[in-house]
């Protein structure tokens, strides 16, 4: 993440501040309760020491983002967005290596799933510096790879920056009016009213 882009305690505050207006302006008049929603705390000395030890190929990017924004749970906005934390991030390890994509690509490219939605899709950041962010949606996970056709394996962040920034329009958007415009991250509108 470069120096332009607004650190990611603010982030997290954006995001935080969009999911308040959500509940309270467009989720309180659907017809069920809404679920528990929880942006943070950032993660523990601890927490990201482990993360480190059990997967060092992790981006530094997603280290500095857990520094500030621990888990997310959002489970009533749009279909629902989940950050994972750190210890689950360790859990999602095939054998202590890093998972792998598979086809559609030509060559394997390394990630680590850190985050998902409620439609099943999970979101991969690639290990190397910079690398983009993937949604894996119905992709086959064997032996520590991903496969998939082109429409299973996509790209929704040309890095984590970009994909941050484009969760949280997509927040701010379902609070504006309850909208869920299709977007890389979620590509099927759903209204739940």
């Amino acid at each position: 993440m470069n120096e332009e882009w607004p650190t990611a305690w603010a982030w997290a505050a954006q995001v935080e501040a969009a999911a308040v207006r959500a509940l309270r302006d467009v989720v309180s008049t659907y017809p069920f309760e809404a679920g528990d929603h929880s942006v943070g705390p950032p993660s523990s000395a601890a927490e990201l020491a482990a993360l480190h030890e059990r997967m060092p190929w992790v981006p530094d990017e997603l280290f500095a983002l857990y520094r500030f924004v621990g888990p997310l749970s959002l489970p009533d906005i749009t279909n629902g967005y989940f950050l994972h934390p750190p210890d689950s991030v360790i859990g999602n390890t095939y054998h202590g290596r890093a998972d792998r994509i598979g086809e559609p690509f030509a060559e394997d490219v390394a990630v680590v799933v850190f985050g998902s939605n409620g439609g099943g899709d999970l979101y991969a950041l690639a290990t190397t510096v910079g690398g983009p962010v993937y949604r894996l949606q119905e992709a086959v996970y064997e032996v520590g790879i991903y496969h998939g056709t082109e429409r299973s394996i996509t790209v929704v962040g040309e890095d984590l920056r970009n994909f941050l920034e484009e969760f949280l329009a997509a927040v701010e958007a379902f609070a504006d009016d309850g909208s869920t415009p299709i977007s890389d991250l979620l590509d099927t509108p759903i209204d739940y009213r």
